[in-house]
């Protein structure tokens, strides 16, 4: 189907013409998880907003790996485009107590259950990725995020990530640090480089510490596209992306897509968010 092809079209399809069929959905996300309050953030880190206390409820740890979709709790509800149709956002409101950027994402890979403390290969996809990807399969812009579901060791190590990037080479591998303060507190959410030149990921096979943390603790491997950030300049500071008018032009929703949210952090305070998302089928 054709992208959108100027403002009028866009505005017939707004108001229902051509099967536009709209839609404009608002939320709330508590500084809390499961009902208690969340863990402080550090300044500069994203922290993951995918399990804080939602109007839509709240997403936990995973376990094994596993494909989100906009059914899987804690994604925000959008219902996928009818017909042939494609989903297209335009508009986005957010606001936080605390300052900072708003990501939004759609989470196409998620695992938990890793340890803190082996420092064995632990397996995310395999060699034969299971499960594949089932969105922007072939890779080009995804990222990925090593992310802390129960409090890891105060000892830094380095994490190793194989992975097979957007060109279908497999064997890649990047390194970032895990462990220690600011990178093992529960939500932190801490992305991992790619190799010189790639530009993506199409899986991750394994990951692996040097040395042990300390604590064995649970973090976990995100594959995430990124779709728009909003920054936020002030606390209950609107910010405010309309994407007729600005980069990154109308992002594409893709069927199934499981819509989530991060923060990077400009305050050591826990916010609380509002926001909202206006989307339009062609």
């Amino acid at each position: 189907m054709a992208a959108l092809t100027d403002l009028s079209d866009l505005i017939n399809r707004f108001t229902g013409g051509n099967n536009g069929t709209p839609e404009n959905i608002f939320a709330f996300k508590a500084g809390r998880v499961n009902g208690v309050g969340a863990t402080t953030p550090a300044v500069g880190r994203y922290t993951s907003l995918w399990q804080y206390d939602s109007t839509y409820g709240n997403g936990s740890a995973p376990g094994a790996a596993a494909i989100p979709t906009n059914s899987t709790n804690g994604a925000l509800p959008i219902t996928n485009p009818g017909g042939s149709r494609e989903k297209w956002l335009t508009q986005i409101f957010a606001t936080c107590t605390t300052p900072g950027i708003l990501l939004v994402y759609d989470r196409l890979l998620h695992i938990s259950g890793l340890s803190g403390v082996s420092t064995a290969d632990q397996t995310v996809q395999g060699t034969t990725p299971t499960p594949a990807l089932t969105r922007n399969t072939g890779g080009v812009g995804n990222i990925a995020f090593y992310e802390i579901y129960s409090l890891i060791g105060t000892t830094s190590t380095t994490l190793t990530m194989t992975y097979t990037n957007s060109a279908g080479t497999t064997g890649r591998t990047s390194t970032i640090n895990i462990g220690a303060t600011g990178f093992r507190e529960v939500t932190r959410m801490i992305p991992i480089p790619l190799a010189a030149g790639d530009k993506g990921i199409q899986a991750i096979d394994k990951v692996k510490l040097t040395a042990t943390t300390g604590t064995a603790g649970d973090f976990g491997i995100t594959i995430a596209r990124p779709i728009a950030y909003i920054p936020i300049g002030a606390a209950a500071s609107p910010g405010f992306r309309d994407f007729t008018t600005g980069l990154p032009g109308l992002p594409k929703i893709d069927t199934n897509a499981c819509l989530a949210f991060a923060f990077l952090q400009n305050a050591a305070v826990v916010g609380e968010y509002s926001y909202g998302l206006s989307f339009v089928e062609k």
